[in-house]
């Protein structure tokens, strides 16, 4: 009897510190009533202040239970934009629609203020993007950066992505080749494109500068080039993932073709200043006298 009492004791205590033990992973993987960090977890030798709470909770059990409500979202997930922005960024993680998802090292999601009124769209990843998950952080990036910069705003106030979150390689057997970038093809890029849409359908921004040719025709359905796309606000045609009514697109050059004609900036330039006039913003250099 006595051997039967003292295994009877001790499943209890392994009972105890499995409570324990579980509702401290609850504690810590729970998401804050405010969304913010999580307060540090009380250490389990606490357990006589917890002891009041389980008898109150044995109490409670022995009540009829209400009728059980539905289990709410995670607040992250339900309210906030960069919440909804991680839970689809784990979409794109798992992501093998096409043959993008099989060659790439690092898919690239997006960066930048998810609040911003202002989104930029080019139109893949290239070979350092591809290494290091961001979008825009090779040369064109720079580039990028530093027209950013003329205009008063920087990366972080601003939400940048591209048409196709994966690496369009002209050998895919070749990752670690430079210059073995393409262009997306139609079937890569319509494979990808609810991706986008969900994107500006949280962010919703005001305005979204498409960066180059062919972020232009995929975003506006059309096949004109750029140069006739350019220099003036287009009305989003509807999509069907995304609500892109009063979203107005401005296109203009992609910054690797800036890199590569530098006549060219002289009109992407203007682009920006007509972008700027919406936002009320001046030239940097004007800021600063």
């Amino acid at each position: 009897m006595k051997r039967e009492l003292n295994a009877l004791a001790a499943e209890f205590k392994s009972y105890l510190r499995n409570a324990d033990e579980d509702l401290l992973a609850c504690v810590q993987a729970a998401p804050s009533p405010d969304g913010g960090p999580n307060p540090p977890a009380a250490s389990a030798p606490q357990r006589s202040q917890q002891a009041p709470a389980m008898k109150k909770n044995q109490q409670e059990a022995a009540q009829p239970a209400p009728a059980k409500a539905e289990r709410p979202a995670p607040r992250a997930a339900r309210g906030s934009r960069a919440g909804q922005l991680q839970a689809l960024c784990a979409q794109v993680q798992d992501c093998r629609k096409c043959q993008l998802g099989l060659s790439r090292i690092k898919p690239v999601f997006g960066v930048g203020n998810p609040d911003s009124p202002v989104m930029f769209v080019g139109e893949g990843p290239g070979y350092q993007e591809d290494r290091q998950g961001e979008p825009f952080v090779g040369r064109a990036g720079q580039l990028l950066d530093k027209i950013l910069l003329a205009m008063s705003l920087s990366r972080e106030q601003v939400y940048i992505a591209n048409i196709v979150k994966c690496h369009p390689m002209i050998d895919p057997s070749r990752p670690d080749l430079h210059s073995n970038d393409r262009p997306p093809l139609p079937q890569e890029y319509n494979a990808c494109r609810p991706y986008l849409d969900q994107q500006v359908d949280i962010i919703k921004p005001r305005f979204i500068v498409a960066l180059g040719a062919t972020a232009a025709r995929v975003l506006l359905n059309s096949s004109s080039s750029l140069s006739a796309l350019r220099g003036r606000f287009h009305e989003m045609p509807s999509s069907m993932f995304a609500d892109y009514s009063g979203v107005r697109l401005l296109a203009t050059y992609h910054p690797a073709a800036l890199l590569r004609n530098p006549n060219w900036k002289k009109d992407a330039w203007a682009d920006m200043k007509l972008l700027m006039a919406e936002l009320g913003l001046k030239p940097s250099a004007e800021n600063k006298q």
